[in-house]
């Protein structure tokens, strides 16, 4: 049972690399496919430490719950990989298309956010394709978009099981955006330019940052995983010239705990 599991090791591990909204972690999606008549749950914990939003030198932490349900049909519910479907769903492929929740940020995260506003919770969809090259190595896929926007991301994973019980994966991706998308997280417009004393700026579309997670999980007494890591980020691009953008590279941490049901 441990490959399932690692979904929730590298849903949490980009989760934390991320710092303006869960949808931004999924450079890389993993579903491996449950057993013939099985499905799984877990439920758990998770503490994050994170850049107040992607560019910031701002530190937030955040409490959450973790779930992750997957059906051996393709269908999986999670905090990490949202709602969704794999029509294809192989121990080497996995395409499917997912709802994600995209929460946002708020003035009161940082003093660099003052006079922009706030953004609100939204919903992103989601199309994805991963694909094993060996039980070593993943290839990833995803492209995402919604109100704010459109981000493409392309990634790659590398699994190393260090014994019985304890696995450790890497996680390296790029991120590229349209430029609503980078106008939302990094534009300032007249009214934010008034508001904030901020000159106006306008990205263009095109890459805009690259994130590297090291997680790791480790089962015991039976049922029981506990994961952490640690992620490295680096905005590129026309973000990174951006007047909110304080530190172009950002590092966050995480810790979780959890139990599979079934």
């Amino acid at each position: 049972m441990t490959r399932p599991l690692l979904t929730a090791s590298i849903a949490v591990a980009c989760l934390m690399a991320s710092a303006p909204s869960w949808a931004q972690y999924q450079g890389i999606v993993s579903l491996p496919p449950v057993g013939p008549g099985d499905s799984r749950l877990l439920l758990g914990g998770a503490a994050i430490v994170r850049p107040a939003y992607l560019g910031s030198d701002d530190t937030v932490w955040t409490a959450l719950p973790y779930i992750d349900y997957a059906h051996r049909n393709g269908f999986f519910a999670s905090t990490g990989s949202g709602i969704g479907y794999s029509f294809v769903n192989t121990a080497s492929n996995q395409i499917g298309a997912r709802l994600i929740p995209r929460f946002g940020r708020r003035e009161s995260q940082s003093s660099d956010l003052r006079g922009m506003g706030d953004i609100g919770f939204g919903v992103e969809a989601s199309v994805y394709w991963t694909h094993a090259l060996s039980r070593a190595w993943t290839l990833g896929l995803n492209v995402r978009g919604g109100s704010r926007g459109a981000e493409f991301d392309a990634g790659v994973r590398r699994d190393l099981q260090l014994g019985p019980a304890t696995r450790l994966s890497v996680t390296g991706y790029l991120t590229a955006a349209n430029s609503r998308s980078q106008q939302s997280a990094f534009g300032v417009d007249a009214g934010q330019s008034l508001a904030s004393g901020y000159a106006p700026y306008a990205p263009s579309g095109g890459l805009r940052n690259a994130q590297l997670a090291v997680s790791a999980n480790h089962f015991f007494a039976g049922r029981w995983i506990a994961i952490g890591g640690v992620g490295l980020g680096r905005v590129l691009g026309d973000s990174a010239d951006s007047p909110l953008v304080r530190d172009r590279t950002n590092a966050s941490a995480f810790a979780a705990i959890g139990y599979q049901l079934f």
